[in-house]
């Protein structure tokens, strides 16, 4: 039988703190004000859960930690993503 970790969970060669975001993820968006989530590393180094947030408030509903890790917040306000249906900037 061939050894295949991770592939039928379809994590494959993701870290662990990647895999909990992922299981995680829906659940940390659909908290009011959490415009992104993210893997990163607290102040002393530790893998972490990162949270981008609309603003400082909503910091008090996020949760202090996820499976073990815990999580970062940072304040970027609004996230919208670029369509791409725009003028193109030419690059020389």
């Amino acid at each position: 039988m061939p050894y295949e970790p991770d592939q039928a969970s379809g994590y494959a060669g993701q870290s662990r703190v990647e895999i909990v975001r992922a299981r995680n993820e829906r659940t940390l968006l659909a908290i009011d004000g959490v415009v992104g989530a993210g893997v990163g590393r607290t102040p002393i180094g530790d893998d972490a859960i990162v949270l981008y947030l609309r603003d400082a408030s909503v910091k008090q509903r996020v949760p202090a930690q996820v499976e073990g890790y815990p999580v970062e917040t940072t304040v970027t306000g609004e996230i919208d993503a670029y369509s791409g249906t725009g003028p193109r900037q030419r690059r020389f």
